[in-house]
């Protein structure tokens, strides 16, 4: 199974993902601070809104596939349909900055925002526990063919994986993330899309995946167009932040 040929990807969802790289030992101190950052986010958005924060497992398994890239070690995400990005970029500033909430414990030059659009291919709610692949584009290959080949093509290999509850596309709109990173006070990712497995356990993934074979197979496919090599994977908790 894959996205039909002629289906056009729905931007009527607008997602922000902060993503920061903790300072050397303030690892849990900057978890905590960018809970507190969401939850007044979530209170100011309200319910319509969806807002969520992802911590880094201890002992993530997942990026020692793109060890020439540092992993991020929390992501506050925000969504929301119908949405103007500076409403959810606003909520997420608050009366300060991200420095003065933030900057203590990570390094925000090291750290970015993204924003697009999420593709959400295999809906679910939200899991335990979330598998993020921060994915670049190979050389020469333009964004036009980048989506194309992704979005209808590459996409096969998430509806084809065992035992996940969910599978998300995160199409991240480059120039508006600029815009984003200036708003907020962090560096830039460049990042072409976010490929997200949504997982009840490591545990019940792994068995399911079994002997790598659709692992190599999707690995082959991502060579055509992916940087791998620069190109960041993580896995992380899941919490909800109600308003």
């Amino acid at each position: 199974m894959s996205v039909a040929p002629d289906a056009v990807p729905d931007t009527s969802v607008t997602r922000v993902q902060v993503v920061l790289a903790a300072r050397g030992g303030r690892r849990a101190a900057l978890g905590d601070a960018a809970h507190a950052l969401a939850g007044d986010a979530a209170r100011r958005l309200g319910a319509d809104h969806r807002v969520i924060v992802l911590r880094q497992l201890d002992d993530d398994p997942f990026p020692a596939a793109n060890p020439l890239c540092r992993p991020f070690d929390v992501v506050v995400e925000v969504q929301a349909a119908h949405t103007d990005d500076e409403v959810l970029l606003d909520a997420l500033a608050g009366d300060g900055s991200l420095t003065d909430r933030l900057g203590a414990h990570a390094h925000l030059d090291l750290s970015g925002v993204l924003i697009g659009s999420p593709q959400d291919l295999i809906v679910t709610e939200p899991t335990p526990l979330r598998y993020l692949y921060f994915m670049r584009r190979r050389a020469g290959t333009s964004r036009h063919d980048y989506f194309d080949h992704y979005f209808h093509r590459h996409s096969r290999f998430g509806f084809a994986t065992p035992n996940i509850a969910g599978y998300t596309q995160f199409h991240v709109d480059p120039a508006r993330s600029q815009a984003a990173a200036s708003r907020l006070g962090v560096g830039s990712v460049v990042c072409d899309s976010v490929s997200e497995l949504h997982l009840d356990s490591l545990e019940s993934f792994f068995a399911g995946i079994g002997d790598g074979r659709l692992g190599a197979e999707a690995g082959a496919d991502e060579e055509t167009f992916v940087d791998r090599e620069n190109s960041v994977s993580i896995c992380t908790l899941t919490e909800v932040i109600p308003p």
